[in-house]
């Protein structure tokens, strides 16, 4: 045991410190993977990657009991940390604070010296040590979940377990829908900002604003050109759908309240950095936005103009939206760059040398956006048989995928957080929303094979350059 005394004088103190600091609750010095095993199968996965053991884990009376070596060094234990006496048949696993003690057949676990007793004994079956798993994993500081109808143990930190989601790899959907987009121009919508208020009580002026935000829904500011609130809009009139509002000095005129959206799109415009041209304050402080936010207009007298100097066409969204005791104004600039496609090949099988041979007979279509590739929710749920639903509320696009066992995927477009079985998952980039065509709403594909346990890889000199590969998603 001469490698353990020397593994124990060279324990420093300052890390020490700083790693009892960020994890008051355990005693750790490696970061945590999320691991999954399963009873009977030497396959077992780390942070989503297929890995296979010496021997499959195996039930005993309730208890899962794993390979000692492979265990520990799955949930984060420095191979030279984990030894093995034959003289006193006993394993000792080290941390930098933590020894773990275990001896063949004897329930006792040392933590630090400090005996517990287990309700199963380490065991020597076959010339292979198994430890139950359990006491193993939370001495280490890991949760431990167990999915009864699959005989499979989930490891990780505290809200933030490997999803179990056994993907139906064995048979894959070849019924994938095209992805349709409407006409030659693919456009690349990316949120520059956002901007809205809310109307409570009011009637006549916020009916306006929302004639008024209905005419500018829809236009395009190409690079380097100014956008006219007066030119876009026109004339108030009631021809054009408008009645009659209070002006800023109380009088009635047809149109009142179309400031309400100049602001809003002021707002916007500023938030996305765009030159702002004409802009004119109101006579008297106006009660729906903060003074030096609004933006006052009247035909033919003052206008609202600002000028793009992005150097790629806007989308200008803007909308009045009905709710239950209130009304809500918003205004949105989109960036509208082109996107460009790629292939996805799909792989269920394990890669092996010659992958390329056990492709599926289906693709599915990347969008390519700031250097990432994008799926389709819509093409996902055809490959793999998952009910999808997507909804839009509030000016937001909602996208909910059900995995099995009780388990989804739910995102919201332009918003990097997702959940993922209840728990927060933080995206790369977030997912965004193409009106119009057959697949409409678009996740990171490197993100979305993480939350299942799939692959992504990449080659330029490859075609298709992009696979998705499903086999680690299910231990079979």
């Amino acid at each position: 045991m001469t490698e353990v005394k020397t593994i124990k004088k060279v324990l420093v103190f300052f890390p020490l410190m700083a790693l009892i600091f960020l994890f008051p609750q355990t005693s750790l010095a490696f970061a945590f993977n999320k691991v999954i095993f399963m009873a009977g199968d030497k396959n077992y996965v780390v942070n989503n990657v297929v890995q296979q053991m010496s021997a499959a884990p195996y039930l005993d009376d309730g208890r899962f009991l794993v390979p000692y070596k492979e265990a520990a060094a799955a949930l984060g234990v420095d191979e030279d940390n984990i030894f093995w006496d034959d003289d006193t048949r006993t394993i000792e696993i080290h941390s930098t604070d933590l020894i773990l003690k275990f001896s063949i057949d004897d329930k006792t676990i040392y933590i630090n010296g400090v005996p517990r007793l287990m309700e199963a004994a380490p065991v020597n079956r076959e010339g292979q040590i198994f430890l139950p798993l359990k006491w193993l994993a939370e001495a280490l500081g890991y949760t431990v979940d167990w999915k009864a109808n699959w005989q499979a143990v989930l490891l990780g930190p505290n809200g933030q377990m490997p999803l179990w989601r056994p993907l139906p790899t064995a048979l894959v959907g070849l019924n994938v829908r095209t992805c349709e987009f409407a006409g030659d121009f693919l456009p690349g919508i990316h949120q520059l900002s956002a901007s809205s208020v809310a109307f409570v009580g009011e009637y006549a002026n916020v009916f306006n604003a929302g004639v008024a935000a209905r005419q500018v829904d829809g236009y395009v500011l190409e690079p380097n050109r100014t956008f006219s609130f007066n030119q876009v809009v026109g004339v108030r009139t009631s021809a054009r759908g408008y009645i009659k509002g209070y002006d800023i000095l109380d009088n009635l005129t047809f149109g009142g309240g179309v400031c309400r959206t100049s602001t809003v799109l002021y707002q916007a415009a500023r938030g996305a950095g765009l030159e702002i041209i004409e802009r004119h304050p109101h006579y008297l402080p106006v009660h729906y936005t903060p003074m030096g936010t609004d933006a006052s207009v009247n035909y033919g007298t003052m206008d609202l103009r600002f000028r793009n100097n992005l150097g790629v066409p806007i989308l200008i969204k803007a909308g009045l939206e009905e709710r239950e005791n209130s009304r809500l104004l918003w205004a949105e600039f989109w960036e509208n760059k082109p996107l460009t496609t790629a292939r996805v090949a799909v792989l269920r099988k394990e890669p092996g040398d010659y992958y390329q041979d056990n492709l599926e007979p289906v693709e599915l279509t990347a969008l390519l956006k700031d250097d990432r590739s994008y799926v389709s929710l819509e093409q996902l749920s055809d490959l793999l048989g998952l009910p999808l639903d997507i909804e839009e509320g509030d000016g937001q696009q909602y996208a909910s995928l059900s995995l099995n066992d009780n388990q989804s995927v739910r995102c919201i477009a332009n918003n990097k957080n997702a959940v993922v079985n209840n728990h927060e998952f933080q995206l790369d980039s977030p997912p965004f929303w193409l009106p119009a065509g057959s697949c409409r709403f678009w996740i990171p594909l490197r993100n979305w094979a993480e939350m299942v346990g799939a692959d992504v890889n990449w080659s330029a000199q490859q075609e298709p350059p992009l696979v998705l590969n499903l086999s680690g998603c299910a231990l079979q």
